[in-house]
């Protein structure tokens, strides 16, 4: 059966080892694979936008492919398996990350959006957008839009929160900067009745089987559900604690 829901994935860094967000080229190379070979249509976030109506009549289940941060690896693993597979997606870049140790140089960006990927924002310093004044929200929206966009010479329409959470503040500059989606990393699929500023993503994390990997682009209903209920107490404990708090328990988890 075609579901008219579609999954987001979100990928991070592509290393033999890391934290639970970072997977090996192997298991992306195999998750690439696995679409291919059962007939997938991978779409980047700007196709999800522009023919939502249309991916609701077509013959195939669809997925949504981005990678958040901006890391050269996912040049150098990622990109060539999209060609390969003529899949598109959606590469959310952290402007001060750019021609950095880690992070893509200006030429490959360029060469991403020339071959058909989505550039989108994952703002300047990656930080907590709700945790900044205004002044300073606007600064990391619109400084990053318009750096990416002087890289490709074309509009930067979509946005990654850092942090994947936002509020009607964030929602609002995002839309005076001029940005018209806006990725979360809250876990839902999406379809046509899914507000444009808060796309639902799932992160593909290490310990991702091949198994899960199928459940969730096949959209298991229990497994969804499952993951849902976990991360609602992830959220209320993050409320709890704040982004900063949180955030540093975790890093110090996996350093």
């Amino acid at each position: 059966m075609i579901s008219t829901a579609i999954p987001f994935l979100m990928y991070h860094n592509i290393l033999p080892e890391g934290d639970p967000y970072t997977i090996t080229k192997e298991m992306f190379y195999e998750q690439m694979a696995f679409l291919h070979e059962q007939n997938y249509n991978v779409i980047a976030v700007r196709d999800f936008v522009t023919h939502s109506k249309i991916l609701e009549k077509q013959t195939k289940n669809n997925v949504c492919l981005t990678f958040d941060d901006g890391y050269s690896n996912n040049y150098e693993y990622c990109f060539p398996e999209l060609k390969k597979y003529d899949f598109k997606a959606t590469f959310y870049v952290t402007t001060s990350m750019i021609n950095s140790v880690l992070g893509f140089t200006q030429d490959q960006i360029r060469a991403l959006a020339e071959k058909g990927m989505e550039i989108g924002s994952h703002t300047v310093n990656h930080v907590f957008l709700s945790n900044l004044p205004d002044e300073k929200l606007f600064y990391e929206l619109e400084e990053s839009k318009k750096q990416l966009e002087e890289i490709i010479q074309k509009p930067v329409t979509s946005l990654s929160l850092p942090g994947g959470r936002g509020n009607k503040r964030i929602i609002t500059a995002a839309q005076k900067a001029g940005y018209e989606t806006l990725c979360t990393s809250v876990y839902h699929p999406n379809d046509a009745e899914t507000s444009i500023f808060s796309l639902g993503r799932i992160p593909i994390k290490r310990d991702c089987t091949k198994e899960l990997f199928e459940k969730i682009v096949s959209l298991e209903p229990s497994l969804w559900k499952s993951m849902k209920l976990k991360q609602d107490v992830k959220f209320i404990i993050q409320r709890i604690l704040g982004n900063k708090l949180y955030h540093s328990l975790w890093k110090m988890k996996y350093e």
